[in-house]
């Protein structure tokens, strides 16, 4: 599938001096950001940095969706432990360790689980055009998409209803392996194995605000979106400390039917709730999600590569026509039903 482009992804980009960082750093969207990686990350990532801290608001201009802090980050070869609340909020344990990586782990859970239990996952008959490939929407909030342009996922049903799978539900950690996703635990340890760095960034999103006011108007997101791209992702949701939430995560995970018709391409979809103890949801590179559901704030790990998101669209007909004709022995055509 087509990419999108941005302006940060261009090799060789000369080095922010700390006049430019200063005047970076000194815009309104960077004001609620906490800082928790060094200044060398910072001032070397900071184009891509930049383009990644939003402020989400509504046509009222009510902040939905604000950037909370900055984590990390995982760099190529780290073994790390995720540390939320202390320190970067990541800790690292080794280098290049000789072991199968995450990667490796969650794209053979993917390989060997290629089916999904009845009620576990909502089928949708759905056809994916990305931005470049025509399905570009326009008139979109600039920072609606931190990877650039939105493209088009064309719906044919009358209604989407995503099951939602909890920790404690039996088919839950058999439903995420489907999507080449794993729950890790609070502390657990582990070696990614990307070729590039990934940084922690922590949105703090209102619901139903964002959903109803900005995700799904017209000039906001243009739709819920979805998405995929070649890093892994990996959802941290800020814990939960002395008995006050601070975050209440469910990210939604799709899978392309494989051997769907190439006339009728077809998506499952499921949304899993992410326990807030710690605990975080890893995803393979190319799986297809959404976190728009979460309210709170959510630690989501990123890297600087192109990605190709969709938002969802309707492809009926537009069925509400009538001819005004003032003969009027000329029949009006009436409104069909579907």
């Amino acid at each position: 599938m087509s990419s999108v482009f941005r302006t940060s992804y261009a090799p060789d980009v000369k080095p922010v001096t700390e006049e430019k960082l200063k005047e970076i750093l000194g815009q309104r969207k960077w004001q609620t950001v906490e800082i928790k990686i060094s200044h060398e990350d910072l001032k070397d990532n900071i184009r891509f940095l930049n383009d990644a801290v939003v402020i989400r608001e509504s046509r009222e201009g009510v902040p939905l969706m604000t950037t909370t802090a900055i984590y990390g980050p995982i760099k190529k070869g780290d073994k790390v432990v995720l540390t939320p609340n202390e320190g970067t909020g990541v800790n690292i344990i080794a280098t290049n360790p000789s072991e199968v990586t995450l990667i490796a782990q969650l794209e053979a859970l993917a390989e060997s689980h290629t089916s999904v239990k009845e009620g576990n996952a909502v089928l949708v008959h759905s056809n994916w055009v990305s931005s470049e490939d025509g399905g570009k929407l326009p008139n979109l909030d600039p920072s609606s998409n931190v990877f650039g342009a939105t493209g088009s996922l064309y719906v044919n049903e009358n209604a989407v209803i995503f099951p939602v799978l909890d920790v404690t539900h039996p088919d839950y950690e058999e439903t995420l392996a489907y999507y080449g996703a794993k729950l890790l635990k609070p502390a657990e340890a582990f070696y990614l194995g990307f070729k590039d760095t990934l940084f922690g960034m922590e949105y703090a999103t209102s619901l139903p605000d964002y959903i109803r006011n900005y995700a799904l108007s017209p000039i906001g997101g243009g739709g819920l979106f979805v998405e995929h791209h070649p890093f892994p992702h990996i959802f941290l949701p800020k814990p939960t400390i002395n008995g006050e939430v601070f975050c209440e995560a469910k990210v939604t995970l799709g899978r392309k039917v494989e051997d769907a018709a190439k006339s009728d391409p077809q998506i499952r979809f499921t949304t899993f709730r992410i326990p807030a103890d710690g605990s975080a949801l890893a995803i393979k590179p190319s799986t297809i999600h959404n976190d728009s559901f979460t309210n709170g704030k959510l630690a989501v790990f990123v890297a600087n590569t192109p990605a190709d998101t969709v938002a969802f669209r309707q492809t009926a007909p537009f069925a509400n026509i009538v001819v005004k004709d003032h003969d009027p022995k000329v029949e009006i055509p009436q409104t069909p039903t579907f």
